[in-house]
């Protein structure tokens, strides 16, 4: 039989089933309401007594049979409704004669089979019910009991804690400190102290002490009274004696507004110095030691020198306040000790909140380290040519060290050259031999920039440069470095750095104001020096740099007929700044650099020069304090090969003459 036969076969059962349904339905609707009412009574309680009977079957079940012997039989069943359908589906592949016969038993027997797998589920619903309800009441119990328990235990704390309450109670009058038993008797009144009824009756003898107690305590509060009259007194006067004053200061005014024309007219700044006293006050001691020094020499000698100070007004008043707190309250303890031992307490509590913080939050712990003095000094040297250098001193509170941070201000705009070297932030630098300001010349600062794991050279553009002059120009003196100096014939050499008279050993910082003021004309001096050379550096640099040829390089014929033949035929092809990687990496300086002629703090240039195929390439290094350190420059030649100064005698004796000279090109042999 092929499938369109079964699929009619099937077709002709479902409608044959249709129309017997629809027959029933007919004969269910022409019948009586009476009639349809006792069939679906019956059939309730048919239903109903089936389903119950259903249900106690399967508890039977369930009891009589364990879950393993279940999970056995589902297991059995499985495999065989797999073997059942495989059969089926070989039936339907193969089609031997009568397979729709065998497909439709074999369905039966599957269904017949889901139907055991969902009387199983229900048994095993059953089971997990029962189990449920045994585990809640079981809970149940288990909270009763845990409930008394608890109850118990409270009951218990109550009556231990009352019991404590007893044991602990003190009357109000054992928290007063009275006199002492034979102060007592020498000082109170027989009326009072009743010498032969207390000596033997202790209680008698406590309530004496504390009548006594009640009788001085009254007196001292009357002579309270009468001192807070007089002090009440003194204030009303002092208050009226301010008042007084405070009405003089607006006449004060208008007399200082009335003259500011006259002082405008004689050039005094009158009104700008109290103003910059004012602000003075609040300084920290080195940066007024030096704002003194600096004011001092810039009045004696120099009027160009211009110092004023700046900041945050407020702030530094708080922070004096702040500062002044401790000192107010050691004295304030010295009178009462029982307010000392309060106050140790907080102090320990605020010190360990404050570790804990520290520990908590390691970026406030840094911003507070490298934290500056809300004021500022700022120090205006101006040279004859309309130039100046503005230097702003700061003062590390935490650190107790003077940072710089430099500024310059030209008369007219320069062309910029590819190496700026008449930036602020490397102006100073190497101002005095070994002071290039990138580490702190205190040596305390090691240890605790080292407890916070932090580096101040990384932070130098927000603190500014910590430079040793600075410190010796704020009367700072360390025990880690020399101070430095200048002798008289304006060379920067580095000086022995006398005792200070009020310095002692041992003594980590100390304000020297003599060795201050012997170093102002120095330091401004070297100063102006500075900016000058690097304002010639700056212009020799960009001759070099916009130069296309040799010849356009402009040198002095005194310097060309010295030195040079009259024909010149090498060419300068370029010239460049390079870093102290790509100087570090030239085979040509390792010798300076073993010998520490040159370090990263110089500035470094490549010149490249040709003549027909042979190319000589210069690397010149600038030092900071460039011309009283003469430029290094090391020569490489390639021509048949790389050649180094080490290989040929001729590039040594090249490499002693000017740097300008050699960068430009020229040589003895035209």
């Amino acid at each position: 039989m092929g499938r369109g036969e079964e699929d009619g076969e099937t077709g002709s059962r479902d409608a044959k089933r249709r129309r017997k349904n629809e027959g029933e339905g007919a004969k269910k609707s022409t019948g009586g309401t009476e009639g349809d009412s006792r069939t679906t009574a019956k059939e309730k309680a048919v239903v109903g007594d089936t389903f119950q009977a259903s249900l106690e079957h399967e508890a039977s079940e369930a009891h009589s049979r364990t879950e393993e012997e279940d999970q056995r039989l589902v297991a059995s069943i499985i495999s065989h409704v797999r073997t059942t359908m495989k059969e089926i589906l070989k039936l339907k592949q193969d089609r031997p004669e009568q397979w729709t016969s065998e497909v439709e038993e074999r369905r039966t027997q599957v269904l017949m089979l889901m139907l055991s797998l969902r009387r199983l589920s229900r048994v095993q619903k059953v089971r997990v019910r029962d189990a449920r309800e045994r585990t809640a009441e079981a809970r149940q119990g288990v909270d009763g009991v845990t409930l008394q328990l608890q109850n118990l235990l409270y009951e218990v704390a109550h009556l231990k804690k009352e019991v404590r309450r007893c044991l602990d109670f003190q009357s109000a009058d054992q928290e007063i400190d009275l006199v002492p038993v034979e102060q007592f008797y020498v000082e109170a009144p027989e009326d009072i102290s009743r010498p032969t009824e207390t000596v033997e009756n202790l209680h008698e003898q406590r309530l004496a002490r504390l009548q006594w107690e009640l009788v001085q305590r009254r007196d001292q509060t009357q002579l309270f009274d009468k001192l807070t009259k007089e002090k009440e007194a003194v204030a009303e006067a002092i208050s009226e004696q301010e008042r007084k004053l405070a009405s003089l200061a607006p006449r004060i005014n208008t007399i200082l507004e009335a003259t500011r024309p006259l002082q405008v007219a004689l050039d005094l700044p009158i009104d700008a110095k109290r103003e910059q006293q004012r602000i003075v006050q609040l300084l920290p001691s080195p940066l007024y030691t030096l704002w003194v020094q600096v004011s001092a020499y810039g009045e004696a000698f120099d009027s160009s020198i211009k110092v004023e100070v700046f900041g945050d007004m407020e702030a530094a008043r708080k922070l004096i306040t702040k500062e002044e707190e401790p000192r107010a309250d050691i004295y304030s303890e010295s009178d009462n000790e029982q307010d000392q031992q309060e106050e140790n307490l907080s102090r320990k509590k605020r010190s360990h909140k404050a570790q804990k913080m520290d520990a908590d939050d390691l970026d406030d712990g840094v911003r507070q380290t490298l934290g500056l003095h809300p004021l500022n000094v700022k120090v205006t040297v101006n040279t004859k040519e309309g130039n100046s250098v503005v230097v702003s001193f700061h003062y590390m509170q935490v650190l107790r060290i003077i940072t710089a941070k430099c500024t310059v201000f030209l008369q007219e705009n320069l062309k910029a050259a590819l190496t700026d070297v008449i930036s602020g932030d490397t102006l100073l630098s190497c101002l005095f031999p070994e002071d290039d300001g990138h580490n702190s010349p205190n040596p305390a600062n090691f240890f605790q920039l080292s407890h916070i794991h932090i580096n101040l050279s990384d932070h130098l553009a927000t603190t500014g440069r910590p430079y040793k002059w600075a410190q010796h120009l704020a009367g700072l003196s360390f025990s880690s470095y020399q101070q430095p100096s200048i002798t008289e014939d304006s060379q920067e050499v580095p000086a022995v750095s006398p005792s200070a008279p009020d310095s002692s050993p041992g003594d980590g910082e100390v304000v020297a104001w003599q060795e201050s003021a012997e170093q102002v004309p120095i330091i401004i001096q070297a100063i102006r020096r500075r900016l000058q050379a690097r304002l010639a550096l700056h212009t020799q640099l960009l001759n070099l740099e916009t130069a296309n040829s040799t010849n356009c390089i402009a040198i002095p014929g005194e310097l060309l007929r010295h030195h040079f033949p009259g024909k010149v035929c090498s060419e300068l092809r370029s010239w460049r700044p390079i870093t102290w990687a790509d100087y570090e990496a030239s085979p040509a300086t390792q010798h300076f650099r073993e010998a520490q002629l040159v370090t990263s703090q110089h500035l470094f240039f490549l010149a490249v020069l040709e003549r027909k195929q042979v190319v000589l390439e210069a690397q010149v290094a600038v030092a900071p304090d460039h011309p009283s350190t003469v430029p290094v420059v090391a020569l490489a030649l390639r021509w048949e090969g790389l050649h180094h100064a080490d290989d040929i005698p001729q590039l040594r004796a090249r490499g002693k003459m000017c740097w300008i000279l050699e960068a430009a090109g020229y040589s003895n042999t035209g």
